[in-house]
C-alpha cells in the first residue's frame, strides 16, 4: 500500500489541475464575496456584516449551486480517470490486495484535497471579508472547528460518491454530467418535493447532498447527530462499496 500511496501522492503534488482548481476556487470565492457586498441581502434578518465565519461558511455552502462540490467532483474524476486512461491499473489486475490498497490510497488523496479546499475557503473568506466587509469575526472557535470537521466529513463522503461513480462508468463525460446533477442537488430537491406532496415525511433530509447544503444549528445535539451520522454512514458505506467493486471489477 505504501508504494501505491507514494505513487498517488506523487501524482497529486505534481497535478497542475489540482493547483488550478484551488486557485480558481479562491479567486471566485473572493469575487463572490465582492458580489455579495454589491447586492447585500440580510441573512435571516441579519446584515451580512454581522455574520461570524462559521455562519458565513454555512450561508455560502447552502447557496445553489454548491461550487465546492463541483470542484471536488472535477478533481476526483480527473484524478481517477488519468490513472485509468494511462493503463496503470493493469499492473495490479491479478493482485487482490493491490486493488484494495489502490482504493484506500485514493480515499486518502481525496481527503487531502478536500482539506485543502477548506483551507483555501478560509483564506479566501478572510481576504474577501476583510476587503469588502471590513470584518473577519471568527466567532466561537469551538463552533467553527465543529463546522469544519462536520463539513469536511460530508464533502469527503461526496468525493467518495463521485469516486464510485467514476469507477463504475469509466467515462469522463458521463461521470462529469452525473456529478453536476448531484452537485446541483437536482435529485435531492425532486425527491424532497415528491416526499412532501405524497407522504408528508422528511426522510430526504438525511440524504448526503441535502445534509451538506442545509444550514445546521451547531449548538443543537440533534443537528450534530444528524450531520455526523450522515457523514460517517456515507463514508463507511461508500468505502465498502468502492473496495468491493474494485475487487470484483474486470480490469481487462
Amino acid at each position: 500500500m505504501i508504494n501505491l500511496f507514494k505513487m498517488d501522492l506523487y501524482r497529486f503534488t505534481r497535478n497542475k489541475i489540482m493547483y488550478l482548481l484551488l486557485l480558481l476556487f479562491c479567486a471566485f470565492q473572493i469575487f463572490g464575496i465582492f458580489m455579495m457586498k454589491q447586492y447585500e441581502q440580510p441573512v435571516e434578518g441579519r446584515p451580512m456584516l454581522s455574520l461570524t465565519e462559521s455562519e458565513f461558511i454555512q450561508h455560502t455552502i447552502s447557496q445553489p449551486p454548491s461550487w465546492m462540490l463541483i470542484y471536488i467532483a472535477v478533481f476526483t474524476i480527473y484524478f481517477y480517470m488519468s490513472e485509468w486512461n494511462s493503463g496503470f491499473h493493469k499492473n495490479y489486475i491479478s493482485m487482490r490486495q493491490a486493488r484494495i490498497y489502490s482504493v484506500l490510497s485514493k480515499m486518502v488523496i481525496l481527503a487531502l484535497f478536500v482539506a485543502m479546499m477548506f483551507l483555501t475557503l478560509l483564506i479566501a473568506d478572510g481576504i474577501g471579508r476583510r476587503l469588502f466587509f471590513d470584518q473577519t469575526d471568527m466567532g466561537d472557535l469551538g463552533t467553527l472547528v465543529t463546522l469544519l470537521i462536520s463539513q469536511f466529513l460530508l464533502h469527503w463522503a461526496f468525493s467518495l460518491l463521485i469516486l464510485c461513480l467514476a469507477m463504475m462508468t469509466k467515462n469522463l463525460l458521463v461521470s462529469l454530467s452525473a456529478s453536476f446533477v448531484l452537485a446541483l442537488n437536482v435529485i435531492g430537491m425532486v425527491l424532497a418535493a415528491l416526499e412532501n406532496q405524497l407522504t408528508g415525511v422528511h426522510l430526504t433530509k438525511y440524504l448526503l447532498i441535502n445534509t451538506i447544503v442545509s444550514v445546521k444549528d451547531l449548538g443543537s445535539t440533534a443537528d450534530l447527530i444528524h450531520t455526523f451520522g450522515v457523514a460517517v454512514a456515507a463514508i463507511l458505506f461508500l468505502s465498502y462499496f468502492a473496495v468491493r467493486y474494485k475487487i470484483k471489477e474486470d480490469l481487462n
